[in-house]
């Protein structure tokens, strides 16, 4: 027997040869899609007069795409804007000073003398400072969702994507060992090929009618056979080229996709350190208002709060504004593209599909019925292997022709070799190679369709873009946008509102201070007294010490002689 190599590819006797794999659709239907709360929120968000179409990224027209691109800016610059606005007012109430902007400025509060009215002395500290007390709550309460929820949601993603990408790998490993095993069979094929070439041409020298003398066409078989083999090896070579080909295209696209797993590290050090400073400086923070609240004046902690820890919690949120603004346009665009394109949104799978035609226009190429087939539910509509199905007969008859000939040879082996005048021994050979590289065809095949059948990739799909893409990483965009929102919000009120952590300042009353009303014109100038209360009230507390009244001096002018006066003071009292 002629020495091919098979070594490594395995069957079990005739076990392969007893029934290829059916090339039919199937009967699974893959799942539909399950719009989660965070996807119809999200596509929501108002536009400004622009699309949320996401399949208009990809569209032949660049108005459309521009169209699409302003919605995104358009609500990120809004939400920056307000974020901004915020800032420059604390920088506005910082420059105005205490004396404009009063405890907005971030000074002491200034309490208004007299002490009798202690009932509302301290009312509005107590106010701000609460206030900034439930801001610290939120903030660090939302910083825990922002974990909890957020980055948990980002984790759940990522183990999904990469289950999914280890998935796909091993798929890909046995498709290259399957393309290795064909790579094997397509090398024997030729050699079978070439030594029945040289065997068929000298088959039966002294008998060349010897088909009519066993009952059977052994000419015909040989040569039919090695017409089989011919066509074998070329479509192995064209089919390995083409396999190849997607391999190290799904290769690529699975590495870049472990690598930006491995960059976009949502809980690495940098995410980690915002979530920490969330956590410790507003306790730092509310610690130091509590210390006031208790009557506790501690210059060196307030001085460390002033210098050292707001700069920094400051710096922290101005980051935490900057994660929302762009959370938001990252959300939208996610959701977006989970809703689907086009007038009827019908989730990811309407999403890849029509970014497939926008980008191949009305393209029905085998291609097009991979994508349709394992993204569509498995829709028979678009089943791409119907290409096999005469393939796989004719392989199934040239396995039971090659039986049938081994077993006629065989049969009549003496009367062959009697006949023809040589032995049959390399010709039987020959046969049963071919049957046995047949076998490993249809093994190979049969594992191939295997591979690929609909329900293994799609569950690979669903798990890879429905869970993955637009259920774990949709409601983590979701969660941390929200968060961050608030987180900015809150840390926004309590860095204008950083006057509660000083003591409230207040001027006692002096001998000098007035007591008394102070007299004041009407507006008519016809009474003394003031027609106004309000500032009668203001001029009974006011704090403005003012010196003691002194009568107008009176002077009496008297004639002496007829042409000259005299001046002389006048006593007090007296008329």
């Amino acid at each position: 027997m002629a020495d091919y190599d098979f070594g490594g590819l395995a069957f079990e006797g005739d076990a392969a040869a007893e029934g290829s794999a059916e090339v039919s659709a199937g009967a699974y239907v893959g799942p539909t899609y399950e719009f989660t709360s965070s996807v119809t929120n999200f596509q929501r968000v108002p536009r400004f007069g622009h699309g949320s179409d996401f399949t208009l990224v990809v569209s032949p027209n660049a108005d459309e795409q521009a169209d699409y691109a302003a919605g995104l800016i358009a609500i990120f610059a809004t939400l920056l804007a307000i974020f901004v606005f915020w800032i420059l007012a604390i920088v506005t109430f910082k420059i105005m000073g205490p004396g404009n902007a009063g405890f907005l400025s971030g000074h002491h509060f200034v309490v208004p003398d007299p002490v009798e009215d202690e009932k509302n002395l301290y009312k509005r500290p107590r106010r701000v400072r609460t206030v900034f007390l439930i801001a610290t709550a939120l903030l660090m309460t939302f910083t825990f969702v922002f974990v909890a929820q957020g980055l948990t949601n980002v984790s759940s993603a990522s183990v999904t994507m990469s289950t999914s990408l280890e998935t796909t790998d091993e798929l890909l490993v046995n498709a290259e060992l399957i393309a290795v095993n064909l790579e094997k069979v397509g090398e024997n094929s030729i050699q079978i090929r070439d030594a029945a070439v040289a065997e068929l041409d000298n088959l039966c020298p002294a008998d060349q009618n010897i088909g009519d003398a066993i009952g059977m066409d052994i000419v015909g078989i040989a040569a039919q056979a090695q017409s089989d083999l011919t066509m074998l090896a070329n479509f192995i070579r064209d089919g390995l080229e083409t396999l190849n080909e997607n391999l190290e295209l799904v290769r690529g696209f699975t590495d870049s996709a472990n690598a930006t797993i491995e960059v976009v590290d949502f809980w690495g050090w940098q995410m980690k350190l915002l979530a920490a400073g969330l956590f410790i400086l507003p306790a730092f923070l509310a610690f130091g208002v509590g210390l006031v609240s208790m009557g506790m004046d501690s210059k060196r902690y307030q001085k460390c709060l002033t210098y050292f820890l707001m700069p920094l919690f400051t710096v922290v949120i101005i980051c935490s504004c900057i994660v929302c603004c762009a959370m938001l346009p990252v959300s939208a665009s996610s959701a977006d593209a989970c809703a689907g394109g086009g007038e009827l949104r019908g989730g990811p799978d309407d999403t890849v599909l029509t970014i497939y035609r926008n980008l191949r226009g009305d393209d029905t190429s085998l291609l097009f019925q991979f994508v349709g087939f394992y993204t569509q539910q498995c829709n028979p509509e678009y089943y791409p292997f119907d290409f096999l199905g005469s393939y796989l007969n004719d392989l199934d008859e040239a396995v039971e022709s090659t039986n049938t000939a081994v077993d006629a040879v065989r049969e009549n082996q003496e009367m062959l070799e009697a006949q023809c005048g040589r032995r049959f021994d390399d010709v039987l050979d020959i046969v049963e190679d071919m049957n046995v590289n047949l076998k490993l065809l249809q093994e190979q095949v049969d594992l191939s369709l295997d591979l690929v059948k609909c329900e293994s990739i799609n569950e690979l799909y669903v798990n890879t873009v429905h869970q993955a893409g637009c259920t774990y990483s949709v409601d983590a965009l979701g969660w941390i946008f929200g968060s961050s929102l608030v987180i900015s919000i809150c840390g926004l009120i309590m860095i204008m509102l950083r006057a509660s952590y000083y003591p409230a300042e207040y001027l006692e009353l002096g001998d000098a201070w007035v007591k008394e009303p102070v007299p004041t014109k009407s507006a008519s100038r016809d009474s003394a007294e003031s027609t106004d209360p309000m500032l009668a009230k203001r001029a009974a507390h006011s704090a403005v010490p003012v010196a003691p009244r002194t009568p107008p001096r009176s002077i009496r002018v008297q004639q002496t002689h007829d042409d000259e006066f005299e001046a002389s003071p006048e006593r007090p009292g007296a008329f």
